[in-house]
């Protein structure tokens, strides 16, 4: 293979459309091409959140930009904050909401399982201003349930933002129906992006709850986005420079989301990320999350006894040019990670996989 093949779990590897654009010379962040092309990115970001009635925003910068973005302008020093935690990601939105002066309570369960549905209605017995939510949780392969965690948050009158960065179309979620209030990913992620652009959706309930004026700081304003568009629209709708190979690359793998189709999309993922669970069974790994939280986007697996998780990794890369990633925080040292998404959940790239992880153990 003489190209390297990422089955980290993102960046994933380009597709070729998509490597095209990013080849171009570079091209003005404004006028007549940029704005047909950015207003096609906000009616592709609403196909693919499936979030026709929601404010999209294509942030520039990692996927936590855009957790950022939604806690710059949603959440105020002093608000109360329940986040549910089974993973790394989940501890990190504890983190971001800290640092935002907001009173982060954990409801924290074990890596590999899912959420703790009991303690987080006993969190929900105080007032609370946001439940925050990892979708799917990368560190684990664990895809956690939504309509019941958003159901409970709601009855309490708490808004729930949603960290779908491993899960934005790859994994079923509609989120006009689910009634999520706010969510964020990221673009090299299911969408088969260039790093570095962060998709926000906000819901008309988390958007008319703040007072514009009230919101501290401009580049993760989403008012101050939302103004761009209105007011500089016809030439310049984005507040910054953003890179034009970045933003083309992006406008054409949602291009490509839109073409292949959102059903379809899940579809695939799911039929890959089956294939490789199987294959990995035969060899004799063993899942971390149970069957019935199993992602479609992420498989982390323990690999059979004897063999280490580096010196698999080193070996795959070495002798085959194939990328995986190691586990984070507890499972570090003891797991794989695995990605099937975007342009990673094909089969003939899981079966070139498949040997070449055979010919290694």
């Amino acid at each position: 293979m003489d190209e390297p093949l990422l089955l980290i779990p993102g960046p994933v590897p380009l597709h070729p459309r998509v490597r095209e654009e990013m080849a171009k010379p570079a091209l003005p962040h404004y006028g007549e091409m940029w704005v047909r092309a950015h207003a096609e990115v906000i009616q592709f970001l609403k196909y693919a959140w499936d979030a026709p009635r929601a404010r999209v925003f294509p942030i520039a910068g990692p996927g936590h930009a855009g957790l950022e973005s939604l806690c710059h302008t949603f959440v105020r020093r002093g608000d109360r904050a329940v986040v549910v935690d089974n993973g790394f990601f989940g501890d990190r939105m504890r983190e971001v909401l800290a640092v935002h002066g907001v009173q982060a309570d954990v409801v924290k369960s074990a890596w590999g399982g899912g959420p703790d549905i009991d303690g987080l209605r006993s969190a929900l017995r105080q007032p609370t201003k946001v439940v925050a939510y990892v979708h799917n949780e990368t560190s684990t392969g664990v895809t956690n349930p939504l309509e019941e965690i958003v159901e409970l948050a709601h009855a309490r009158d708490a808004f729930i933002l949603v960290d779908a960065v491993s899960s934005l179309a790859g994994l079923p979620l509609p989120f006009d129906d689910l009634g999520i209030d706010g969510a964020f990913s990221a673009s090299q992620k299911c969408l088969a992006a260039p790093a570095g652009i962060a998709p926000v959706a906000v819901a008309p309930s988390l958007w008319e709850s703040v007072e514009p004026s009230s919101v501290e700081g401009w580049y993760f304003n989403l008012f101050i986005w939302d103004r761009y568009e209105r007011e500089w629209g016809e030439w310049h709708p984005t507040p910054t420079t953003i890179s034009s190979n970045l933003f083309y690359g992006f406008h054409r793998a949602l291009h490509l989301v839109k073409e292949e189709g959102l059903e379809a999309r899940i579809a695939r993922h799911a039929r890959a990320a089956t294939r490789l669970r199987e294959g990995l069974a035969d060899l004799g790994f063993r899942l971390v999350a149970p069957e019935e939280l199993a992602s479609n986007t992420v498989t982390c697996v323990a690999p059979p006894a004897g063999h280490e998780p580096a010196s698999i990794i080193r070996r795959l890369r070495e002798e085959h040019n194939i990328f995986l990633s190691g586990g984070l925080g507890p499972l570090r040292g003891k797991t794989l990670r695995i990605g099937t998404m975007g342009t990673q959940a094909e089969a003939g790239v899981l079966d070139v996989f498949l040997a070449a992880l055979g010919a290694a153990l």
